[in-house]
């Protein structure tokens, strides 16, 4: 047995220059490309926390996104991705804060624009199909946001930022992966909120996010 896993060690040790210049790892023809993307958004907002307590109270909502990035080979397959999108998303409180608040519905919408910067590495099994992975920080920002209440056929609705509401801004980390097919791409990607969104002290709230996203390099 010991001398097998030598074996094998030894093998893939062997192996690593190849691979290292191999176009899986070291493309030569990498370049710098602008590259549209269209997202379908799946918002998931965290529970809210206030004095070691947390309370399970909003569904998961949808959204969608667009816009563009700019991906900028660094070395070997290594490459920087920055970008800038717009999206409107919703979610709404679930059925037990609405039962306990005696509504009917309350929802939240919100239309802003994001600033991702992704660091990821391409690996290229062919020339025409690419598998990335990447991850990175995303500044997001609210330019309008409503929340809408509803009891019964009455409906009405209120800014849903400023001191009694939600941050404007929010910084997600994010972690996904993409596949190329000549210039189409299809990615997963998923932001974990980082900044509390409630400006009340002592009370915690994050927002988080899951995202498929088609697109089109040029």
């Amino acid at each position: 047995m010991k001398k097998f896993i030598v074996s094998a060690v030894m093998a893939v040790i062997t192996c690593m220059p190849m691979l290292a210049q191999s176009e899986l790892l070291n493309n030569p023809n990498n370049k710098a490309y602008f590259g549209l993307r269209v997202g379908a958004d799946i918002a998931c907002p965290g529970k809210i926390t206030a004095d070691k307590v947390s309370v399970s109270t909003f569904k998961n909502g949808a959204g969608i996104e667009f816009g563009g990035i700019y991906n900028i080979p660094v070395v070997a397959n290594f490459y920087v991705e920055p970008g800038v999108k717009l999206y409107y998303d919703t979610y709404s409180l679930n059925d037990e804060m609405l039962d306990a608040l005696d509504l009917t519905g309350y929802s939240f919408r919100k239309f802003g624009m994001r600033i991702p910067v992704m660091a990821g590495y391409h690996f290229d099994f062919t020339e025409d199909i690419k598998v990335s992975v990447f991850t990175g920080p995303e500044l997001e920002i609210g330019i309008w946001g409503r929340e809408y209440a509803k009891d019964g056929k009455y409906k009405d609705s209120a800014n849903m930022y400023g001191d009694d509401g939600l941050k404007r801004v929010n910084v997600l980390w994010g972690i996904g992966a993409g596949v190329s097919y000549q210039r189409y791409y299809l990615g997963f990607n998923g932001g974990i909120g980082m900044v509390n969104m409630i400006s009340e002290s002592g009370t915690k709230f994050h927002e988080n996010r899951v995202t498929i996203s088609l697109g089109y390099n040029f």
